[in-house]
């Protein structure tokens, strides 16, 4: 019987064709250089062998890195991939975009010469995952800190080399990074046990460490004056060069800004007809003179809903509010059977460290290993003290939770970790993550979350202008059009934001290219997917189904997850 199937292996393995073959090796090979060049990923990813060094740092390294990227190109493109399996054809054609995208960087990015935090992240990142990864051995995480410290000094005397020019802005950030690796490392004995004399080592390299850090400091905030300022972002000329590699390559950005202007007013629009209602209860109707007035009702109610004492909550009851909202969201998508089952991780609560490098209010840390049995943390902003109101209320949990937990991103990532393909788990495409943790929210209201509440729906829709919006700003900005300041007012003005809030997302938009525009892209198509799906099905249609149809097959590119959808 053994025999029988070693032959029919055999058999199996010569039918497969030379192009498939060849794609297999040489995506095997592509993964194998990328954790080897990207150790920092490495780590994050669970791979062990990578756990004490750091990415890339000097001029021949990175010669030698772009002269890979461009032989990984070359041998993919000389692969017929239309002759090879779908699903591979998928991978392939992921792999090509990243491969375009990371050469792109090189030639015209070129972070190195003008943005400290692409240093600075990567040490903050590499000291961070060992830090807080709870599965690493003791011994492996040890042995791991002091070869990463011990790299501190050196790496920064190399950035200071490889910075020709600044960006105003992203000095500023780079301080705040600064800052928190310095938290970091002040803390990290915390987080290590070992015999005396390895922990005496460790701390001498870490005082080595602060001492580079704050030089370091010094130098970021005198020396780079002497550098040429670099108009940034319109330096980059981002929406000309860039827009292909971070939106998917099938969009153009005029006719993205055209579209999400002609979304904002009627979205706006709906918006005021829904809380009109709440404001005559409390105001006299408004005499309307312009577009300002109906701004101004919408404003009005959001800070109302938003100072209800029914949804406040104490500080003491951050963490088990924000179980208690996953629970309910839960057992609401599973009765109401709006999810397939999927056996996904267990999601642990944590407070997030006061050295954590992340602004939004709750954030995933450790998801990236694929197995099952490791918990997943969801780090939660802690209060401020132990005593008052938090600054989020219960409305504003639930929407955060259903975003990136349940039915948004963590549903999302647990069929992805499930699928077979590393490359597409690597490298998911940007707009089909973003485009399902926003159609996951509007879907989980519309069917009915929380009672019907007006509220709900009033909040959905701010979340939706404020997509609508970032999309505008972006374009926009990245341009040269608006400055920053107008950005932020903007962004205020017209999805009703706090100040702290706009500026938030104008970093996220500084540092994470497009990241506003590819959501709006993203719901966009998965609503557009949708209303095709129930076309073609008809009576046939399952919610449910055209969700596992969704998420069976990892986050791949919106434009094959059509085909695959619409095909069957």
């Amino acid at each position: 019987m053994k025999r029988i199937l070693i032959l029919f292996g055999v058999i199996i393995f010569g039918c497969r064709s030379s192009p498939e073959v060849s794609f297999d090796s040489l995506n095997q090979a592509f993964i194998n250089w990328y954790f080897k060049y990207h150790p920092v990923e490495s780590t994050r990813y669970n791979i062990k062998i990578k756990n004490g060094k750091y990415s890339l740092n000097t001029k021949a390294e990175m010669d030698e890195y772009y002269a890979d990227i461009s032989r990984f190109l070359i041998e993919l493109s000389q692969i017929d991939a239309t002759k090879i399996p779908p699903d591979s054809r998928i991978d392939y054609e992921i792999l090509y975009s990243k491969l375009e995208e990371m050469k792109f960087i090189i030639d015209e990015i070129k972070p190195w010469e003008w943005n400290p935090l692409w240093t600075l992240d990567e040490l903050y990142d590499g000291i961070y995952i060992l830090s807080e990864r709870a599965d690493i051995k003791m011994d492996d995480r040890v042995n791991a800190v002091k070869l990463r410290l011990d790299k501190i000094p050196g790496l920064l005397n190399n950035s200071k080399i490889l910075l020709t020019a600044h960006s105003k802005s992203h000095i500023f950030y780079s301080n705040t990074r600064l800052d928190m690796l310095v938290n970091l490392l002040k803390q990290l004995p915390l987080k290590l046990n070992s015999d005396n004399i390895t922990l005496d080592s460790i701390d001498e390299l870490i005082n080595k460490a602060i001492i580079a850090l704050d030089g370091y400091k010094v130098w970021l905030n005198s020396y780079p004056e002497k550098l040429e300022e670099i108009p940034f972002p319109e330096k980059l000329r981002l929406n000309q060069n860039g827009f292909h590699y971070y939106t998917g390559g099938n969009y153009l950005a005029p006719r993205v800004y055209k579209l999400a202007m002609k979304k904002l007013r009627p979205t706006q629009d709906r918006l005021f007809h829904l809380t009109l209602p709440f404001y005559l209860k409390e105001n006299d109707e408004p005499v309307w003179l312009d577009r300002e007035d109906t701004l101004e009702v919408i404003k009005w109610v959001i800070e109302d809903i938003n100072n209800n004492p029914k949804y406040k909550i104490r500080n003491d009851e951050v963490l088990s509010q924000f179980y208690e909202s996953l629970t309910n969201i839960e057992k609401f998508c599973y009765s109401k059977s709006l999810l397939p089952r999927n056996k996904n991780k267990t999601i642990h609560l944590e407070f997030a460290q006061e050295y954590a490098n992340s602004q939004i209010p709750a954030f995933l840390f450790d998801n990236h290993p694929k197995q099952v049995s490791t918990d997943i943390i969801y780090n939660i902003r802690p209060p401020d003290d132990d005593f008052g109101e938090y600054p989020l209320n219960k409305l504003e949990i639930d929407i955060i939770n259903a975003l990136h937990i349940i039915p948004g991103y963590g549903i999302q990532l647990g069929y992805s970790q499930n699928y077979p393909s590393m490359i597409r788990y690597l490298f998911p495409d940007l707009v089909t993550s973003a485009g399902w943790k926003s159609y996951a929210l509007n879907m989980l209201i519309e069917e009915g979350y929380g009672d019907w509440e007006q509220e709900y729906h009033i909040l959905k829709l701010k979340e939706e202008i404020s997509i609508i919006v970032r999309a505008i700003i972006e374009i926009k900005y990245y341009s040269g059009d608006i400055s920053r300041d107008d950005a932020i007012k903007y962004l205020i003005k017209m999805a009703f934001m706090e100040k702290d809030r706009a500026e938030i997302l104008l970093m996220e938009s500084d540092l994470h290219y497009f990241s506003g525009t590819t959501t709006f892209i993203g719901i966009m198509e998965m609503s557009s997917l949708l209303a095709e799906y129930k076309r073609t099905q008809g009576d046939k249609f399952e919610l449910s189904e055209f969700h596992r149809l969704i998420l069976k097959d990892g986050v791949v590119p919106l434009f094959e997850l059509k085909k695959k959808v619409l095909s069957l």
